[in-house]
């Protein structure tokens, strides 16, 4: 009992601090991205082209009537807590010296905060990497945020939604740019997209922007403080995402084996977008493309492991897949291999090696999404690292 009442007074306290000092850092610029620095495609970041509109998001406050002990998650994690989110102008950071070279944070905007709106006649930012951030932009006309949980007229509960209601929501909320914690592969994608940076001015000497491609694993962060699984049950947080778990029926088990997968073929085709839309003016792009390169390699050398395993389980009384089954995973070994093969790779060759990898996957999630037949990899669980974080439990 004692625990609880710290917990929920920790949440309380979380809660009134950001009410009382706010976390919205006002910022005077024009906010018009610099002629000289090539921005990240939306279609590079995500399936959605209204996913990642800074202009249609909402905040993380429109989300907080419905969801307020993900709120409190939110609250307690690096995506909102991280320093490098606040944009300090007042000393030598990263945020300083980008906005004295290219007069705006635009490029820092794109995963430190959320969007730029008028307040009281001025522009604002509300920092951090929020709901939307991973979700998608849900607002502007025909957006997901009012939509995405109306089960049907007036007050129909969830329960009673009627089958085509629901069938009629869901794609609404996929044309609408939502990134549901069903899609897999867009929410790894949409991680994968920040966690690699997809800028290389960001990581020269200028800026100095740290790099920490081989620091970042999926899975125990989703197993971590980003972990915010309440929406069933606003005082427990579960192992998987509830409504997902209703209405798919996985296992967390069974939804960390596709995430082992799917986190190994979105660094790859991440990594051969930013490849593909790379400028090659600068020394510094060429060292750049290098660590891309090795990004994929490291992917490719994965999944190798993976399909290893599938086809051949170190345990007896786990069937085996045959070489159909995991068709889609060696077109991308296949699809590597090709790329890594050329003389001179090239940016058109990446960003066509990036299409073929979407289209794989997306064969890969419609084959075994539901991660029944991944018993096999079960054994790579313990080779990866405690959860990141404190799991918020209220």
């Amino acid at each position: 009992m004692g625990n609880r009442i710290r917990t929920i007074s920790v949440i309380c306290c979380g809660c009134l601090l950001f009410i009382l000092t706010g976390w919205i850092n006002l910022h005077g610029d024009d906010g018009n991205p610099s002629s000289s620095i090539k921005p990240v495609s939306a279609t590079s970041r995500n399936a959605y082209h209204r996913s990642a509109d800074r202009s249609l998001f909402m905040g993380a406050r429109a989300c907080l009537d419905c969801h307020r002990s993900e709120f409190a998650s939110w609250l307690s994690t690096e995506h909102f807590n991280n320093t490098i989110n606040r944009f300090e102008l007042d000393k030598d950071t990263i945020a300083k010296r980008y906005l004295e070279k290219h007069g705006s944070l635009d490029r820092c905007y794109q995963c430190h905060a959320a969007s730029k709106q008028k307040r009281f006649g001025r522009k604002f930012v509300e920092t951090g990497t929020s709901c939307e951030s991973c979700h998608g932009a849900s607002g502007g006309e025909g957006g997901w945020l009012n939509r995405h949980a109306v089960y049907g007229p007036n007050t129909t509960h969830l329960e009673q939604e009627t089958p085509q209601h629901f069938q009629n929501r869901i794609d609404f909320c996929d044309q609408a740019g939502m990134i549901r914690p069903g899609r897999q592969y867009l929410m790894a994608k949409q991680c994968m997209s920040c966690h690699l940076i997809g800028d290389p001015e960001l990581i020269s000497e200028d800026i100095g922007h740290p790099v920490s491609f081989d620091k970042f694993e999926l899975l125990p962060y989703l197993n971590g403080e980003v972990r915010h699984n309440f929406h069933l049950n606003q005082r427990n947080n579960a192992k998987s995402p509830t409504l997902d778990t209703l209405r798919r029926g996985l296992s967390p088990t069974q939804r960390q084996r596709v995430y082992m997968i799917v986190e190994q073929l979105a660094k790859i085709e991440v990594a051969f977008n930013y490849l593909a839309n790379l400028p090659n003016e600068e020394a510094f792009e060429e060292r750049y493309a290098d660590e891309l390169i090795g990004i994929v390699e490291d992917g490719a050398d994965f999944l190798d492991e993976y399909v290893e395993v599938l086809l051949e389980p170190d345990e007896s009384d786990v069937p085996p897949l045959n070489e159909a089954a995991v068709e889609s995973l060696t077109i991308v070994l296949e699809e590597f291999e090709k790329f890594d093969d050329l003389d001179e790779p090239t940016r058109a060759a990446a960003a066509d090696s990036a299409r073929i990898v979407s289209k794989a996957a997306n064969q890969f999630m419609t084959a075994m999404g539901d991660g029944s037949k991944l018993e096999a990899l079960d054994i790579f669980f313990e080779d990866f690292g405690d959860p990141v974080g404190d799991i918020l439990q209220p």
